[in-house]
């Protein structure tokens, strides 16, 4: 089996960028409804110095 079939069908990915007062708020009320969500650890975004990104995996309940 490649990485490939593993992967999971059921899933969406989703990127939340902004200031990291905004983008926690965000990401506790996706995993709140969604308690499934999987969220990365913050990045520091690509093009504002002041914001972050995470990523989650949110799959439907």
């Amino acid at each position: 089996m490649t990485d490939r079939s593993k992967r999971r069908l059921d899933l969406a990915k989703v990127r939340v960028i902004g200031p990291p007062e905004i983008v926690d708020q965000v990401v506790d009320a996706i995993t709140t409804a969604l308690p499934s969500a999987d969220p990365s650890r913050p990045y520091p975004s690509r093009h504002n110095s002041g914001h972050v990104r995470v990523y989650l995996e949110v799959a439907p309940e």
